[in-house]
């Protein structure tokens, strides 16, 4: 799964966490999260939300997607 809005989890806007399900013999174990940022992905900012923002719509807010 992917996510990045703040009332699912996220710490702001700009991170983006992919969770992955880790399984041994098919019975799940664990979650492995991975966790960057906008700018690593062809963002306007390095870091975290751009000095001009005004609201937390700016940008794609996603609560979950399937990440195949």
């Amino acid at each position: 799964m992917v996510s990045n809005h703040p009332s699912a989890g996220g710490s702001h806007l700009p991170d983006i966490t992919v969770i992955t399900p880790v399984f041994d013999n098919e019975k799940l174990v664990f979650f492995v999260a991975c966790r960057g940022h906008h700018a690593e992905i062809g963002g306007t900012t390095p870091g975290s939300v751009p000095h001009f923002s005004k609201s937390i719509e700016e940008g794609a807010a996603f609560k979950a997607f399937k990440l195949v």
